[in-house]
């Protein structure tokens, strides 16, 4: 069988097809409506929303690079441990967005009201963050993403 496709937007009607079965893509459809987002597990991103009625509202770019090489360009990103770049030695926007999030088994829900899912970053799993290593290998951060 063919896998499902998430159409990620860069304007209202250019477009990009991404596998749903590339396990860094995650797509969230709520049942009643219709509507849906696309989420990339590289950096917990929300690349693309689309309400019910087949109208795109979150975009990417379409010079975002995909490849997790940089931190994506467009969407709704995470800007973790601060916004900017407050000088050289830190990341633009922060490490949250520059790392591989995983999904919490079992998150996933799909109800009348919302659909949505929770990911989660254990700091041991960083791969990408500046500092003196002070984050304990038991921190954990998570992110839940209901529309």
């Amino acid at each position: 069988p063919t896998a499902p496709k998430a159409v990620v937007f860069h304007t209202s009607t250019l477009s990009t097809e991404l596998d749903c079965n590339d396990d860094d893509i995650v797509l969230i459809t709520h049942t009643k409506s219709g509507a849906n987002c696309v989420l990339k597990k590289f950096g917990a991103h929300v690349l693309s929303y689309q309400t019910a009625a087949g109208k795109p509202l979150i975009m990417i770019s379409k010079d975002a690079i995909m490849d997790g090489s940089a931190a994506i360009r467009g969407g709704i990103p995470l800007c973790f441990p601060q916004f900017g770049q407050p000088d050289k030695s830190y990341l633009q926007h922060g490490f949250l967005r520059r790392n591989k999030w995983t999904v919490v088994e079992g998150s996933e829900f799909d109800t009348d009201d919302a659909a949505g899912i929770k990911l989660e970053l254990e700091l041991k799993d960083v791969t990408v963050a500046p500092g003196d290593g002070t984050w304990g290998n038991d921190t954990k951060k998570n992110c839940k993403s209901i529309f």
